[in-house]
This record gives structure tokens, sequence and C-alpha cells, in this order.
């Protein structure tokens, strides 16, 4: 910038025609005003120089100019304390933004209207981990301990001091099998073998072809398993089946996968004739290929979106006989290496194609909602699962042939039953079991959460999966299979989480008032899946009814016999009780550490304790050589018949009656109404 003189000097200068107008001589005050206000100087912006300036008149700060003069050179003591000011100022605005982060870190996940007027403003408030809560469990004993806090699970182990022991074995009590189990996942860590080459040990070319038509028929859309995309993982599939040598470790890991999912399925005796050895032989072999594939490509180091789809598929159907905690501790790692892949960021945001963004959609909503089932599998509720939180879009409904890895723009979502169904649908229920974990995680017994927002979370799931449920045909096996599974699901929630507010809610405790017929006949109702077993259109599907034991509703029906040994429904407990202990109970091939399946083997010694105890303390009665001669010949139908008459309770074999008494009958009901009661057609149960 020139002196005065120069400026006076030029400006007296004359103009021609091609100049503009000559203008007024500035003053020194006006030229040194001239320079920007202290504001946005220190903002970094342009200043318009009026007085005041437009940005400090917009955010109402006080505008001031510089001194009229030269330029006065900032000594660095002054340059270092307007940084420190400025980094004050920062620290305080972040300081502000976290604590409202705290406040809102679970962001709202009902409608910012809630219909029905359900209060759900406790939704978005930290549960915070500094409060005592009553659903907090921890067993001890040496340096083990063992976590509890879903409700139903918590209250028991509270009020059954054996349960605490059945919990804390001795510490020298063998934990691990004695034989190598198929279902044992800690070899997912192990380090790779010089002597064994994972191609060696894939299935011959037949055998892989029948396990990979099973795969498609029997696991991918099932139980909320749809993870491939059919077209393009089915040429991976063949290539690696064509030549086991000149795959990928990581092919060959999903290929691993598939097979060990799909042997899973099959019954002893049909593995037998197809592999020419027992079941177990096989799965052993195949999991040893899967371990080794991973170890020889360093998956753990240098993971891959390929290797991730191979290593869900495996840990979900290694669930159909472990439910050890070992697999929820995978889960997670699982989780951590698709954060490290950045599935927790949705595709489209980072720039991916469609295609590319939907097949990572389906991986990382599958991962979290596996992790989510934690309460009902291990007594934990983790209000911590990013199901509520995530940035990342939910899948589509779609069929596989809509998506092409040469798309430009996603597909639209399709209205009737696809593929992706299924796992929509089971997406939909653990967002939902989520924001029920949140709210029982959030209340106290002063302030406990309220019937009106659990019965609008429900809704909200009927709401979100009817549209689905709508276009199913119950006559196509998949579909049928969607049906059952989701009026199942939805009636089981409404049931178990109205138990656990009734808890919260301080309105009865574990006594007989909780115990009630009922509850009992609801549950008897939840746990009956005649329909599902029988159904021949459902045959290839039981294989899942393992991998989803009904944990919550066995709990209470033991419960309600520790409670209340005698009743219309006991004979129709115990029977449900045995049918389930007769299909979870692990075998000597299975793995893992089952608390959760302990406390039930507890609760049923001591009901058969109780009830062993009423009937002895029963008088006899006068023998009728007549009758008893007669219940002895009679055939099945014949016993159905005369309890249908009022003779003999439905459910009660006749060999128990010496026992029982025959005039312990006086007490049960109408059974032939009862029965009528709880006949169900098949079309109606699917339809309702």
């Amino acid at each position: 910038m020139g002196s005065d003189s120069s400026l006076t000097s030029h400006s007296r200068q004359p103009s021609t025609s091609a100049e503009p107008a000559p203008t007024a001589p500035r003053s020194p005050s006006r030229q040194f005003q001239a320079r920007s206000c202290y504001v946005c100087r220190r903002r970094k912006i342009r200043c318009d120089k009026s007085e005041p300036c437009s940005a400090c008149a917009k955010g109402g700060q006080t505008c001031e100019y510089p001194a009229a003069g030269p330029r006065v050179r900032r000594t660095r003591r002054t340059i270092i304390a307007d940084m420190t000011s400025r980094i004050s100022e920062l620290e305080r605005s972040l300081a502000k933004a976290q604590k409202a982060v705290k406040v809102q870190r679970v962001p709202q996940p009902l409608s910012p209207s809630p219909r029905r007027g359900a209060d759900l403003s406790n939704l978005g408030q930290d549960p915070g981990a500094s409060k005592t809560r009553e659903e907090d469990v921890i067993v001890q004993k040496g340096s083990s301990s063992q976590y509890f806090n879903e409700v139903l699970l918590s209250r028991v182990i509270r009020r059954e001091q054996d349960i605490e022991s059945a919990l804390t074995p001795p510490s020298e009590t063998p934990r691990r099998p004695v034989v190598p189990s198929p279902y044992d996942p800690a070899g997912i860590i192990s380090p790779p073998s010089p002597s064994i080459l994972p191609h060696t040990l894939h299935p011959s070319s037949d055998h892989a072809v029948r396990l990979w038509a099973k795969y498609i028929d029997s696991v991918e859309a099932c139980a909320g398993l749809k993870l491939l995309h059919v077209p393009t993982d089915e040429l991976i599939a063949y290539s690696v089946i064509n030549d086991p040598a000149a795959a990928s470790f990581e092919h060959l890991a999903l290929s691993f996968a598939v097979s060990y999912a799909s042997t899973i399925t099959l019954e002893p005796a049909e593995a037998a004739l197809l592999f020419g050895c027992d079941k177990i032989t096989m799965l052993l072999r195949l999991k040893l290929g899967l371990e080794q594939s991973f170890a020889h490509g360093s998956f753990l180091d240098r993971p891959t979106v390929g290797g991730l789809h191979a290593l869900a598929i495996y840990l979900a159907a290694l669930r159909h006989h472990n439910r050890g905690k070992g697999l929820w501790i995978l889960n997670g790692l699982s989780i951590r290496i698709a954060q490290s892949l950045g599935l927790h960021r949705d595709g489209k945001r980072l720039g991916l194609s469609p295609y590319q963004s939907e097949i990572r959609r389906r991986l990382w909503w599958h991962l979290v909602s596996r992790d989510s089932r934690a309460g009902e599998d291990y007594g934990l509720e983790n209000t911590n699962n990013p199901l509520l939180t995530t940035e990342v879009d939910m899948p589509l409904n779609i069929h596989d042939s809509d998506l092409t890895p040469e798309l430009s723009e996603m597909p639209k979502p399709r209205q009737g039953w696809t593929a992706m169904t299924f796992s929509l649908i089971a997406i939909e229920y653990f967002k939902a079991m989520q924001k029920m974990a949140i709210l029982a995680a959030s209340s106290t017994a002063s302030c406990p959460p309220s019937e009106a927002t659990r019965l609008e979370v429900l809704q909200q799931l009927r709401e979100s999966v009817e549209p689905w449920l709508a276009q199913c045909n119950p006559l196509i096996p998949q579909q049928r299979l969607t049906l059952f599974c989701t009026r199942l699901i939805i009636r089981k929630t409404d049931f178990v989480t109205r138990l656990q507010w009734v808890l919260l809610q301080q309105r009865a405790g574990l006594d007989s008032d909780f115990a009630t017929e009922d509850n009992l006949a609801e549950a008897l109702d939840n746990l009956d899946l005649k329909l599902y077993t029988q159904d021949g259109l459902l045959t290839q599907f039981r294989w899942t009814r393992r991998a989803f034991p009904q944990y919550n509703i066995t709990l209470y029906v033991l419960l309600h016999l520790c409670l209340k040994p005698e009743g219309p429904n006991v004979e129709r407990a115990w029977k449900a009780v045995d049918s389930f202990f007769a299909d979870e109970m692990p075998d000597e091939t299975a793995a893992g550490y089952w608390p959760k399946l302990l406390v039930l083997q507890e609760l049923r010694r001591k009901a058969q304790v109780v009830r062993d105890t009423l009937l002895k303390s029963r008088p006899a009665r006068p023998r009728d050589p007549e009758k008893e001669a007669h219940l002895r010949v009679a055939s099945s139908q014949e016993v159905m018949a005369a309890g249908l008459e009022g003779d003999l309770p439905l459910g009660v074999p006749a060999s128990m009656m010496d026992t029982v008494g025959l005039e312990a009958c006086a007490d049960w009901p109408d059974w032939a109404n009862l029965v009528q009661d709880f006949q169900l057609d098949a079309p109606d149960i699917f339809l309702q």
C-alpha cells in the first residue's frame, strides 16, 4: 500500500473520457478502516466492511475495526494467546456437543408422533451403567464369573439359590468333551498347518454339488440366513467344486461353510447314505477345511467380505448344536472384522456400486441381528447393540435376479414375497426386541416401563411385517415357513415381554400371582409346534427348530410347575417340558458351556421334587380291579375317548391313575370343550 502523498497526487491527475470520474480523496482514517473487522479476521471470513458488517449483525457480535494507522505486527506472545483462546472456545463447544450426544446417544427409534399416545421419550436416554438394577446378577466362583441381566432369568436366579450353585460347578469338572466336537468354534483362530492343505479336505465334486443344492433349498432363504447373491456366488461355488486346488483361500472358506451348513440339515442316516461315513466325521472334516482356509489365508490380518460371508454362515449353522458364549464372542469378532471392512458405513455413502452396497447391507444386518439374540441365549440384554444406531440402510426386498454387478442404480423394492423377505422380517423383529431391551434397562422401581409403550413397539412390529405376510402364499413351502414363524415369533414376543413388564412394574413377584393358569395355557400354546414338525410342506426346514429353542417360555413353564404343581394344564405342561429336553439337551458331541440350559435343568429337578412330594401326600384310594383291567386293554383312541367323556383326564397315561387317584379328576375342566378350543385348522393359523 502506498503513502498519503502518492494517493493525493494520484487523485489530482486529470481524467480522460475513457476513465471513470474521479472519486473524492480518502482520509487516512478511512483508508485504514477499510480493513476487516476483528470478528471476521478471527473467523477467517470475508468482511463487507459495513458498520456493523453483515456477519457481525447476523451473529449478534460487536463489530469493531482496527484503529487507523499502519498495521502493527503481533508479537509471538499475542499469537499464542489468541490460539489459546480459540482452543478454549473449541473445547467448550466440543464439551457441549458431547453432552448433547450423551443424552441422545440412542436416536428415537419410533415415529416422532406415536399413535395411541404412548410415552416413548425414555427410548432416547442412556440406560446408565452406574444404576444398580435388580436385573444385574453376577455369579462368581474363584476367578470365574458370569453376568446376567435378562429380567425373567435374573429374578429366577435371585430366588433360587440352588440354581446359583448349579452355575458354579467345581473347577475340576471337565468342560470340554473327551472326543473332538464338530461344534467347537475354537479352531477358527487356529494357526496354519503346513501338512494340511485346505483343498485336500474339500468334498468330492458330486457330494459338493448336492450340498450346494441342499444349501439353496433348505438354508439360504430360511431362518433369516439370506446372505449370498446366488447368481454370482453360484459361479464361485462351481469353480471351487471344479478345481479346489486352484481356488483362493477366500473361496475355499465359503465353499466349506456352505457344505458345513448343508450337512447340519441332514439326518444321520441321510448323511451316511450320501457320504459313506457318519455325519460327525464329515462335519469334522469340513470344519477343519474351513479353519485351515482361514488360517492359510491369514483371514484375521487380511479379512475379506467373502471370508466374512463364510464366517457368518458357519457361525449361524454352528448354533444348531452349540449355545455356548464362545459363539456370541465370535460373533462380536465378526462385527469387529465387518467394521474393519467398513460395513458399518453404508456403501452408497462410500461411493460403492449398488451391487456392492446391497451385499454389504445384507451381511452387516445379519451380524448385528444375530448379536442381539444374546438376551435369549445367554441371559444378556445388550443395550449397546448397533441395531438402532447404525447408519447402514436396510437391505431391499428384491429377488437376486433384480440385482447384478453391472447396475448403476438401486432396483426398486418389490411389494410381494422374495427370498429376502424372511431376513427382513427377522431384522424387524430384532429391532423391536432391541427397543424393548433399552426400555427395560432404562426402567427403575420408581419409574417402571409403560405398558402402553410395550404395546406400541409390538404394534409397530406388526405393522412393519404385515404387508409382506399379506403377499405370502401358504402353499409354497418357503412362504409357508415365513408365515408360520412370523406368527409364532410375534405371539412369543408378546407373551415374554408381558411377563417381563409385570416383573419390572413390581405388580407381582415370582409367586402364585405370577403363575396363572391363563399364562400357562398361553405358554403351552406357544410351545406347541406340531404344525411345524408334522407339516409335510415344511419337512426340509425342521432342522431350524433346534437352532431356535424356546428358552424363556420353557423357563416360565418350569417356574409355574414349581409354584403351582396342580392344575388343569399340568400334565400338558410336563409333556411339553419333556419334549423340550429331549430335543434341546446337548449330546456327547456338543460343545460350549450352556448356562441357561443349566438353569432350566435345575428348575426341572425342583419341579419334579415338588410333584413327587404332592403325589406321595395324597391318600390312597380303593382299587377298582374291573376299571383297571379295562384301562389296561384300552387302545390309545379309547383312552382319548374316555378322557373326552370325562372318565379320564386328557394327557394323563392310564398307568399313572393308581398314583394320582381318579377322584382328582373332579377338579379338571370340561375336556371336550377345551380340546375344541385348542384345535387349529392349518390354514387358519397361517392366515390369522
